[in-house]
């Protein structure tokens, strides 16, 4: 793209300052379902700066949307999924020790640091739908939409992956985390 040039003409409509106070306003929505998906604070900016960049260079399409944050939150989780499938199939390439096994979370440790500790272990798509049905409380319908994929494969990724959640959880979902 040449310097100075916007994207869509992004700024020939004043769409430019437009995505500057989405992004303002939309950015700390972005960065917590980014947090939840990524289970770090690194990784969670870095998808929340993609996320904003690719809406960037869409605004004029994505600005027209129904619900702009439903169209940022699949720009995000499709991002999300996206990156994690590359990362994931990269490592499987060039893998030449097999995986340590890691440590089972302290029995000690607060409930919402395991859970998140345990998500890590889910794949991808599963992960991103837990957390877009239970943390986003977002409807089967609407999951199923932003992943691309039927209302049955949501239901079954969401029972399978709770199913190893709580094996994995153990007992530990039994006490509260005192807060």
């Amino acid at each position: 793209m040449p310097a100075g040039a916007e994207p869509e003409g992004a700024a020939a409509d004043g769409g430019s300052a437009a995505f500057e106070a989405y992004a303002r306003d939309g950015q700390r929505r972005l960065y917590r379902t980014a947090h939840l998906l990524c289970g770090n604070v690194e990784g969670a900016k870095d998808l929340t700066q993609t996320t904003l960049a690719k809406l960037f260079q869409h605004w004029r399409r994505a600005s027209r949307a129904d619900n702009l944050d439903a169209y940022a939150k699949t720009v995000l989780v499709r991002t999300y999924v996206a990156e994690r499938r590359r990362t994931v199939r990269d490592l499987l390439a060039h893998r030449s020790n097999p995986p340590r096994p890691q440590a089972d979370p302290a029995p000690g440790a607060d409930l919402r640091v395991t859970l998140l500790a345990l998500l890590d272990e889910l794949p991808p798509r599963a992960r991103a739908m837990v957390v877009l049905r239970y943390w986003d409380d977002l409807s089967v319908e609407r999951v199923a939409s932003l992943l691309r994929c039927s209302e049955s494969t949501v239901k079954s990724q969401c029972s399978r992956s709770l199913v190893r959640l709580r094996a994995r959880l153990g007992d530990v979902q039994l006490y509260s985390t005192g807060s």
